[in-house]
């Protein structure tokens, strides 16, 4: 499945993106110029790409264990 995003507006390095759907636009979030491609205008059209991260994903659980773990030593 290919998804693709509407640049609404760009202001002050930031894009507005709104993700396209079959029949309407949604808000989909503020995004740092800076990550998206160069010359990329307001009106513009992107596929979005997702890949999985399975380092970092690790690593937010270990994090967040850590925190539970800490939490639960407080009580």
């Amino acid at each position: 499945m290919k998804l693709l995003v509407t640049v609404d507006s760009i202001e002050d390095g930031l894009a507005n993106l709104l993700l396209r759907r079959e029949d309407d636009e949604r808000p989909l979030g503020v995004f740092p110029l800076a990550a998206l491609p160069d010359g990329v205008a307001a009106g513009d059209i992107l596929s979005l790409h997702f890949e999985a991260e399975p380092e970092e994903t690790e690593a937010a659980r270990k994090r967040v264990a850590e925190i539970r773990k800490r939490l639960l030593k407080k009580e």
